[in-house]
């Protein structure tokens, strides 16, 4: 390991090998970046989940360190190796720059700065705040929209300051492209295939499979509009031949009522989703806000499992309407596409087959190791 260069990898998340789509970005960057540096792990950490590294990818890694993205009382975030330099320093996601900027040199023996940007966070902010005003929270919104400002500085800064900055998708890197003094390469997210995909149930009710962070608030609000508006119009047309699961960690207070209320199944938090995609026909992402890629989306992909979804919710992925997934942006478009899902097993099978394959040709981790290395 010695003799690769070295990489001061910071990151928000601890990085994992499954869960929240976030930490597994974070962990499988990881597993590429030591194959091909000598790497200083510094978690700032910032989301959940709060745990150790997994050894898995803590043996990967030279030194690691985990700290508070914000230390109590205020001040600069710690500098863990204060004075160290290193050849490279690779910062994942904007909100890391701060923690960042004491490892980046001056304009003499600077390291080479990578920014895994996955998230035109500034647009995604925009967003969140209009989903706020459609919601009835001014404040929130408001929020949201200083929090926009504040990140198209920094990210005006980022473009102009590192030398290479990854984005999730061709649709972000064309965004960007007029924006950037650095090079910019599309990372695209990736889940490892399975070896041994579960066949669909044959005799069990049809199930519909909502998997994502519940504590994320675009999540939250796609799960109460499924319960209001979406499945009310599934019923109406396909009756009650069908369930709806709900699988998630961090949910706010109240949303498990909503969920049981409206007769859908509550699952919460699980530590592996994987007897959920098995048990379930297909999977629902009526996604209203977000940004970057879909990891989730991509995990359906990979167990065979057709997708209906909003336009956002698979965003950053170049999957085709009617070919690798059903998309819809109203209510009645989303409720349409899960009736013909429930009452067509030829469509399923097609979307699926579709699907699985867009998946290894575009979001493996031999693309993301192509990506990383500038090509």
């Amino acid at each position: 390991m010695a003799s690769r260069p070295s990489m001061l990898y910071i990151t928000p998340v601890v990085p994992s090998l499954g869960g929240n789509g976030l930490a597994m970005r974070a962990g499988v960057v990881l597993e590429l970046l030591a194959a091909r540096y000598d790497v200083h792990l510094l978690v700032a950490r910032m989301y959940p989940p709060f745990g150790e590294v997994p050894e898995a990818l803590a043996r990967l890694c030279r030194r690691r360190a985990i700290v508070p993205a914000r230390p109590r009382g205020g001040g600069a975030p710690p500098q863990v190796w204060k004075g160290e330099r290193f050849e490279f320093v690779h910062v994942f996601r904007l909100a890391m720059l701060p923690v960042a900027r004491p490892y980046l040199g001056g304009l003499l023996r600077r390291p080479k700065r990578h920014l895994d940007l996955d998230d035109i966070e500034s647009a995604t902010r925009r967003r969140l705040a209009a989903l706020f005003r459609q919601n009835g929270d001014t404040a929130r919104a408001d929020v949201e929209d200083t929090e926009a400002a504040r990140h198209a500085e920094l990210e005006a800064e980022a473009l102009q300051s590192f030398d290479r900055v990854y984005v999730c998708s061709a649709a972000d890197r064309q965004t960007l492209a007029d924006r950037a003094r650095a090079e910019l390469f599309v990372l695209p997210n990736a889940v490892r295939p399975l070896e041994d995909v579960p066949d669909a149930p044959v005799d069990s009710c049809f199930t519909f499979l909502f998997a994502g962070t519940l504590g994320y608030y675009p999540n939250e609000d796609a799960v109460r509009w499924l319960c209001t508006e979406i499945v009310p119009r599934i019923r109406a047309l396909a009756g009650e031949g069908f369930e709806v699961h709900i699988a998630g960690a961090a949910a706010p207070k109240g949303l498990r009522e909503t969920v049981e209320g409206a007769r859908l199944r509550w699952i919460g938090e699980v530590e592996n989703l994987a007897p959920y995609y098995a048990a379930a026909h297909a999977v629902i992402v009526p996604l209203r806000a977000g940004g970057g890629t879909r990891i989730k989306v991509l995990e359906a992909f990979g167990y065979r499992r057709p997708v209906v979804a909003t336009s956002i919710g698979v965003e950053g992925i170049e999957a085709r309407p009617d070919e690798e997934v059903l998309l819809g942006d109203t209510p009645d478009e989303i409720a349409h596409h899960c009736a013909r899902l429930i009452a067509d097993g030829a469509l399923r099978e097609r979307l699926a087959c579709h699907a699985h394959a867009l998946l290894l040709r575009n979001y493996t981790i031999d693309a993301l190791g192509r990506a990383l290395d500038g090509r």
